[in-house]
């Protein structure tokens, strides 16, 4: 077996790189996981029925960060990241 030590930051810690992929990598999150839209936050609602009114459906995920940032952003601030963005855990 090998052990290595990675080091994890807190998303006030990343550069903004960084906090871009991670931001866009929950924006996908949500659009899976409300896929359906139940349950969904009401933002996410309307952002969805935004794209879906404006017949681009390929933007939805730009309608999510109008619509949504500050909730995305509260999620991310609980949680623990890879240097480059990537998701690792929730902050315990």
């Amino acid at each position: 077996m090998r052990e290595i030590t990675v080091p994890i930051y807190e998303f006030s810690e990343l550069s903004e790189e960084a906090k871009a992929r991670a931001i866009n990598d929950r924006i996908n999150y949500w659009m899976e996981i409300y896929y359906d839209l139940v349950d969904a936050p009401e933002s996410l609602v309307k952002a969805v029925h935004k794209a879906e009114a404006m017949g681009t459906p390929w933007f939805t995920a730009s309608y999510i960060y109008e619509y949504c940032l500050e909730e995305i952003l509260n999620e991310l601030s609980e949680a623990e990241f890879y240097f480059d963005g990537k998701f690792f855990g929730w902050i315990e």
